[in-house]
């Protein structure tokens, strides 16, 4: 049976079939198998699989200390020529994660007519190839852009799967069917998140934007724009009458995964779906930028379309009182930031300095938790006395918008260039990098940002000591909740909260060149860059995990969740093949990330 079939046979399932379980623990974790594939001695180069851009970020050599007798010199070679190569030292350096022999060629830019492949060897160990030319990140943007095509719901998408889930869904409540058919599969799976897949239409619509005027090899304006309308009709379904947004369709009943299956698209048998009914802050807030950016950019082409969503992100605004957590504010800043641009109107300018100004509150200006080392992270509100901003310094964390924050106050500086704010915005920017982020990521040899700052030891697992009763983890805990999972999301959120620093201050002294320097570290770790020489982006690199994507399979594009930890933050990846979800799944935050923050790069030179 061909696959078309297979996945034809499928959507047949009878009335009574139980759907496979792809999330089955619920409760408190014991010990997770994938806890014990922590890295093996070989590869020990960690390196880039795309390559480098020649004269943007930093070109590091990584390779893991395993032995004293391990070579300490690498050698750089023109692949198919034996015309061109270096050899140099490398150097021990310590930190978290391991001790590594680095080294830094950066100053290396051979010129040539077209663009050469390298590789480097360190005694009888040789990298992946790659290349050193400008548009090396660039190309791999139409491949993850194609992903989304996959992961289309409600339409026939030749060669992955037949016309699916035409009898979306029922409401949790009291069971009334409502139309909700399409958007995109979320992740490995077929459920419909709200927030994970409208960040796939903010991604896609800020590559518009970054990418003013495609060349050729880039992915059309037209093929971006016809994908984010296919997504939106399924987010403007979600609008209840008040202009709050729905949480999610097939989630399941109780937060379990019995919505996760094909069905027979037949609307009012057994196997409808549901739709959660909840209405979170930052979920209309997303709603509301994302329906204000097609405002603005489907204006052009389909002025009724633009005006349409136009009008259904201001019921979204109208709708909320617009108040809540770190996250609910920040989003919020981003709704103002585009609801002004789209109207001009000054409720949504005044809005905003107010968002702002609440923002920057939560912010930890002044040393807390018994320390004088570490300030500019996030607190997260609500979790002090009598729900305030935490006077304790409780630390902001978010598995999916670790900077939004951040890069909220970025959005405003852009937004308001006249605003009496400004400069304060961007000084709370430069603390959270320069006194936070940065300090933090020089503390092991990848510069890779940890996923978490804590207060003391939450859980009975390794919190690794900072300053006071700071501690941080780089890996989410695996104790501490049984939601855990690799952290791509985290480094290419704080990836693109860094590029856009990085552009911000291009002219400042230092051309904020250390800013992008951080974001292709993080964005590099993705893509080879790592203890385990994986890429982590089907269809790029070599090394790639098969991704727990057990209904459609691979998907060109396609970003797994990536490298946790194990109870000791020691990186762990599943390449036995056990298709394990926390490392090995696809989820739409990671690709969103990919796409905004690489082309947020591309203007960066």
């Amino acid at each position: 049976m061909d696959r078309r079939k297979f996945l034809g046979s499928l959507s047949a399932l009878s009335a009574g079939a139980v759907p496979t379980v792809l999330h089955a623990q619920v409760g408190p974790p014991t010990v997770d198998p994938v806890e014990k594939d922590i890295p093996s001695k070989s590869p020990t180069i960690a390196l880039n699989h795309l390559g480098f851009r020649p004269h943007v970020g930093r070109k590091v050599l990584l390779v893991r200390a395993v032995n004293k007798d391990q070579p300490r010199e690498y050698t750089l070679r023109v692949v198919g020529s034996s015309n061109f190569h270096f050899t140099r030292e490398l150097k021990l350096t310590q930190g978290d994660l391991g001790a590594c022999l680095m080294a830094d060629f950066s100053d290396f830019n051979r010129p040539t007519v077209y663009p050469a492949i390298y590789q480097i060897n360190v005694g009888h160990e040789y990298s992946v190839p790659f290349f050193i030319c400008e548009d090396v990140w660039r190309r791999t943007l139409p491949r993850s852009v194609g992903y989304y095509r996959y992961q289309r719901c409600g339409v026939d998408v030749p060669g992955v799967h037949p016309i699916c889930h035409l009898d979306d869904a029922r409401r949790r409540d009291n069971g009334e069917h409502v139309n909700v058919i399409g958007g995109w599969h979320d992740a490995g799976d077929l459920r419909k998140w709200m927030d994970p897949t409208m960040l796939n239409a903010i991604a896609l619509l800020n590559l518009v934007r970054n990418i003013p005027n495609p060349q050729p090899g880039d992915v059309t304006h037209e093929y971006i724009l016809d994908e984010v309308r296919h997504g939106n009709r399924y987010f403007l379904k979600m609008q209840d009458t008040d202009g709050r947004i729905w949480h999610d369709v097939a989630g399941g009943v109780n937060g379990d995964n019995s919505d996760n299956h094909w069905t027979d698209n037949i609307v009012g048998t057994a196997d409808d779906r549901y739709i959660n009914v909840t209405k979170l802050e930052h979920i209309s807030a997303m709603f509301a930028t994302l329906q204000a950016m097609v405002g603005q950019i489907y204006g052009p082409s389909d002025s009724a379309y633009a005006r349409l969503c136009l009008r259904a992100g201001v019921r979204a605004w109208n709708g909320s009182a617009r108040k809540g957590s770190t996250l609910d504010c920040a989003w919020w800043c981003m709704a103002a930031c585009e609801l002004f641009r789209a109207t001009k109107q000054k409720e949504y300018h005044t809005a905003a300095i107010s968002l702002g100004r609440r923002l920057m509150a939560r912010q930890a200006t002044t040393y807390l938790a018994d320390q004088h080392q570490i300030r500019g992270y996030w607190t997260d509100y609500g979790k002090g006395p009598a729900g305030s901003a935490s006077s304790t310094g409780v630390p902001y964390f978010s598995v999916v918008y670790p900077a939004m924050p951040a890069y909220a106050l970025l959005e405003l500086y852009d937004a308001f260039p006249d605003a009496e704010d400004r400069p304060r915005w961007k000084d709370a920017v430069r603390m959270h990098l320069d006194e936070f982020v940065i300090p933090l990521a020089e503390r092991n040899p990848y510069h890779l940002i940890p996923s978490g700052l804590y207060l003391g030891r939450p859980s009975p697992e390794t919190y690794r000591p900072l300053a006071g009763r700071l501690t941080y983890r780089y890996f989410m805990p695996v104790r501490k909740q049984w939601f855990w999972l690799g952290i791509d999301s985290n480094l290419e959120n704080n990836a693109l909260m860094a590029a856009r620093f990085a552009l911000i201050t291009k002219d400042d002294p230092g051309g904020g060149k250390q800013y992008a320097d951080l974001a292709y570290r993080q964005l590099e770790w993705v893509m080879g860059g790592n203890p385990f020489g994986a890429c982590l982006m089907t269809g790029e690199g070599m090394r790639n995990p098969y991704p727990h994507s057990r209904f459609v399979g691979l998907i060109p594009g396609g970003i797994m969740n990536g490298i946790a930890g194990n109870a000791e933050d020691e990186p762990v990846l599943d390449q036995a093949y056990t298709f394990h979800w926390r490392t090995n799944e696809y989820w739409s935050p990671h690709v969103a990330y990919y796409l905004w923050s690489v082309s947020t790069l591309e203007n960066f030179s």
